[in-house]
């Protein structure tokens, strides 16, 4: 059986191939004549070729949204409100996780995977690495949880986050204060978001006059809790210590530790974490919370403007974290 073709689409729906290739692309046409169109396609069962759509018209409809990884909730809260966004405005998400630099390598060696994209969204990734890497993902780029003065960019004030820890902490009377971190090697990771949060912390700690050391930072790893026998001591050695867990995995294996230890988190120590994940309520974890669903709509904003209204000024979007203030400091 022969492939319907747009022209029997055209043919059908009472209108030429051009206002077809307008509904399929998304362009500007009547309501009426989008839902004939519509209707056309649906009773042939044509499917457009992607490609040919591309020729024609320019656009794909697809976004890449490159991301280290996939494995945290932060990152699946964020596609999640970035695709139902994209979903309303008839684009589609691509995702590519940046496991390993092989995947990295990948991208480089094989650019058709960029050349079938409208635009690209950068997630908690270093461009200026990338840049370095040779990957043109050309102009309609947007920067997620990064900040720059050459890319439209959707990020936290970090600074701020790290300040109302180190506030709280100290309100409950925290003397002996520290920071959980992790140390990272991979270069295309370092935004410099923990580094602003500890910059954040550490400054306010300054101005109060408390002292604060190299000494007085912990580290561990995303997935794998690497720091057991560190919070061990600092939960036996000191009497009732303030910990600000720069994520909210780091402060899961303080409570964890804690738990292990008998030690009751707001009365035997304080404990501030990042992000507020949905387990953190159940827990009872203080912590700053990132506004994740704004921050990925807004994200998925930005890409379609400069997709659909080329040549705009460069946007940088700053949201503010919040307290959420519970059990544990």
């Amino acid at each position: 059986m022969k492939k319907p073709t747009i022209k029997d689409v055209a043919s059908l729906s009472g209108v030429g191939t051009g206002t077809v290739s307008r509904v399929l692309n998304g362009g500007s046409v009547k309501e009426t004549t989008r839902i004939k169109v519509m209707k056309a396609i649906d009773k042939l069962g044509y499917k457009p070729n992607q490609m040919a759509r591309t020729l024609a018209g320019g656009k794909t409809k697809r976004i890449l949204f490159l991301m280290p990884e996939i494995r945290t909730e932060f990152h699946w809260r964020v596609m999640k409100s970035f695709d139902e966004y994209l979903d309303k405005m008839n684009y589609e998400m691509v995702i590519y996780p940046v496991f390993s630099d092989k995947r990295l390598k990948k991208l480089r060696s094989d650019p058709s995977l960029i050349q079938n994209i409208d635009g690209a969204v950068i997630c908690t990734m270093n461009i200026e690495f990338l840049s370095r890497k040779y990957i043109d993902f050309g102009t309609n780029v947007v920067l997620f949880e990064s900040q720059s003065d050459e890319f439209d960019c959707v990020y936290l004030d970090n600074v701020l986050g790290g300040r109302m820890a180190a506030e709280l902490l100290t309100e409950c009377g925290s003397s002996d204060l520290f920071v959980i971190s992790f140390d990272e090697e991979n270069t295309i990771l370092a935004t410099g978001n923990f580094e602003k949060r500890i910059l954040g912390f550490t400054s306010y700690l300054k101005e109060k006059g408390y002292e604060f050391n190299e000494e007085k930072f912990v580290y561990t790893s995303f997935f794998f809790e690497t720091a057991h026998e560190r919070i061990a001591s600092i939960l036996s050695q000191y009497d009732r210590p303030g910990i600000f867990a720069l994520a909210d995995n780091f402060a899961l294996e303080v409570l964890q530790m804690a738990s292990a230890m008998k030690k009751i988190p707001g009365k035997d120590f304080f404990l501030v974490g990042y992000d507020n994940q949905s387990w953190t309520e159940r827990a009872g974890l203080t912590t700053i919370e990132q506004p994740m669903e704004d921050m990925g709509r807004k994200t998925a904003e930005l890409i379609i403007q400069k997709i659909e209204n080329p040549g705009q000024y460069v946007q940088p979007v700053k949201f503010l974290p919040s307290l959420k203030r519970r059990k544990t400091a």
